[in-house]
């Protein structure tokens, strides 16, 4: 019984395997009925696969095919170099002004040269602080390849301090490269940029700038207001009017766009700003700098407005409603505020009257100018009037200053002051304070006043320079002499040469000792002079003459020596 069951299980697996295996068959048969494109035998397959092999190395080789290469496709897949754009240089100098440098600072074209091609951050920053005050243009090409090629942000940002000064746009490429994106640069670099584009008018940089504003960065939203003060127009006036408008503005930003509103002549505000500067419930100093709006778009109605805010109890108002009448220079009701302030109460309004005078040529305030020198109690005020009362060139004006000169009673502080004032403007006084010098030099208690005098002297090229110039040149005071050679390095007077070239060639005779002022003296001639030649020579002379003196000072000490020890050995010799 166990083998028939045995059996008949065994048949019955066999059977269901047929089974299973017949319906897979017609699956099959009828999936491939579904899609006869795509069958293919394996012989199919492999040649199709080599087929499209050789159609990619056809592709990446098309000489291989035989076929024209597709001149179209290569150059999309090469699109074209676009060509460097190249660099701005710097702007070509005045020759005249170069010999005049070269003339003022000879030897150092070689030696600033190699400091900002060789030197350390500090030497080349000490250089480039001396080219900014001198404004020394020799150096423009070695300072400008120098800013593309140092790593160090604190000489970089000295050099744009030094074309900032020289106001040459050819930084204006990186100017307008870092307003662009300024995020990622130190807040000192960007600010020394927005300092160049203003002084060099960058046009092109309003954009940015303007860009800055919109993303109200605190970082940069001040700056970007005095700068396109500086560089924007008409457009740019209406599109910070909307400003005005916003509630939300703090109030630093709200001053400064007063400020630049005005500085840009936006008379699209005159009307808000107008409100503004006669609002007592608004902040102080958006009424000043409102009021100095107003006057600056130069308005006729504007006067009327100013004057009656002159009557405000707040100085600082006061002061910026005379700064907003200066722009009135030929309005008689502008003009007698002006004077009425400078007996303001205030000091600060007294000095701004003062300003708005000599800015308008306002030759009827002398009167009051010198009423204030003779009796004001503060000092500022004093110091103001001296080179107002010079530059308004009245004669009363210049009379009264001469006689502060020549008076024994007057102090040699205010004599100094005077003497200031009157050469700065060059309209009277020239031979009495020569003669005040002059004086100083025969009495060393004024010695204060002599310096302060040469100081003078030395800022200006003048003829009637010479004789005095020989005089502190003279002088055996070594701080006068030193004076005298600052006049002479100014004036380059052929009189006072020889002198210069004495100071030399004395102190080559004693090289032993050092002559501060006949190294300044060198340094001044340069050492191509004839002079400083001579006094090299002058010099190697006496050190030969102190080293044969010092050799033959040796041999006779040596001989004492062996006189001294001769007779001991005589005596032992005779023992």
């Amino acid at each position: 019984m166990k083998k028939y069951f045995f059996v008949f299980a065994v048949s019955w697996f066999l059977c269901f395997q047929v089974f299973s295996q017949t319906e897979a068959a017609a699956a099959f048969e009828n999936e491939n009925a579904s899609q006869p494109a795509e069958i293919k035998t394996e012989k199919e397959a492999g040649s199709g696969e080599a087929e499209i092999k050789e159609n990619v190395e056809i592709k990446k080789n098309p000489e291989a095919s035989g076929e024209p290469e597709n001149s179209e496709e290569t150059e999309e897949e090469e699109p074209e170099e676009k060509p460097e754009i190249e660099k701005k240089r710097p702007k070509k100098q005045d020759e005249e002004k170069i010999s005049q440098l070269d003339e003022q600072f000879p030897d150092t074209r070689k030696e600033n040269a190699e400091t900002l091609k060789y030197g350390m951050e500090e030497d080349i920053i000490g250089l480039l602080n001396d080219l900014v005050k001198n404004e020394d243009v020799r150096f423009t090409d070695e300072v400008y390849d120098l800013f593309y090629v140092t790593k160090n942000v604190a000489v970089r940002e000295k050099i744009l301090e030094y074309f900032t000064k020289l106001e040459d746009p050819c930084l204006e490429d990186f100017a307008l490269e870092i307003l662009e994106d300024p995020y990622d640069q130190k807040k000192s670099t960007v600010d020394a940029v927005f300092k160049y584009v203003q002084s060099v008018k960058t046009k092109a940089a309003v954009k940015p700038v303007l860009n800055l504003l919109e993303s109200e960065d605190e970082n940069y939203f001040l700056n970007s207001l005095t700068t396109i003060g500086e560089i924007g127009g008409p457009k740019e006036a209406v599109f910070l009017t909307e400003y005005l408008e916003r509630e939300d503005l703090p109030l630093a930003q709200k001053q400064q766009l007063v400020k630049v509103l005005g500085k840009i002549k936006a008379v699209e505000t005159y009307d808000t700003l107008s409100e503004m500067a006669q609002d007592e419930d608004e902040n102080t100093f958006v009424r000043m700098y409102a009021a100095e709006s107003i006057g600056a778009m130069e308005k006729p109605e504007a006067v009327e407005i100013l004057i009656k805010l002159y009557e405000d109890s707040d100085p600082k108002l006061r002061c910026s409603v005379v700064k907003g009448l200066s722009n009135f220079k030929d309005d008689e009701e502008a003009r007698k505020t002006i004077l009425e302030a400078i007996r303001d109460s205030h000091v600060t309004v007294r000095l701004e009257a003062i300003e708005a005078c000599k800015k308008n040529d306002c030759k009827e305030a002398v009167p009051y100018l010198i009423y204030r020198l003779e009796k004001d109690k503060e000092d500022a005020v004093k110091k103001k009037c001296y080179p107002a009362i010079a530059f308004l060139n009245t004669k009363e004006g210049n009379e009264y200053l001469v006689k502060l000169i020549t008076d024994k009673k007057t102090a040699d502080t205010p004599k100094s002051r005077v003497a200031q004032a009157l050469l700065e403007y060059n309209h009277a006084g020239t031979e009495e304070i020569i003669s005040l010098a002059q004086e100083t030099l025969k009495d060393d208690r004024r010695k204060p006043l002599r310096y302060a005098l040469g100081k003078e002297f030395a800022k200006y090229k003048r003829d009637e320079f010479a004789p005095i110039c020989n005089e502190y040149l003279a002088s055996k005071d070594t701080a006068t002499q030193g004076t005298g050679l600052d006049i002479f390095a100014k004036g380059r007077y052929s009189q006072s040469l020889p002198a210069v070239r004495q100071i030399i060639l004395d102190a080559a005779k004693n090289p032993l000792k050092k002559n501060a002022n006949a190294e300044k003296a060198k340094k001044i001639l340069g050492s191509s002079d004839s002079a400083v030649k001579e006094a090299e020579k002058i010099t190697e002379e006496q050190l030969e003459k102190l080293d044969k003196k010092a050799g033959s000072a040796k041999p006779s000490a040596a001989a004492k020596t062996s006189t001294s020890a001769k007779p001991a050995t005589t005596t032992t010799d005779a023992k």
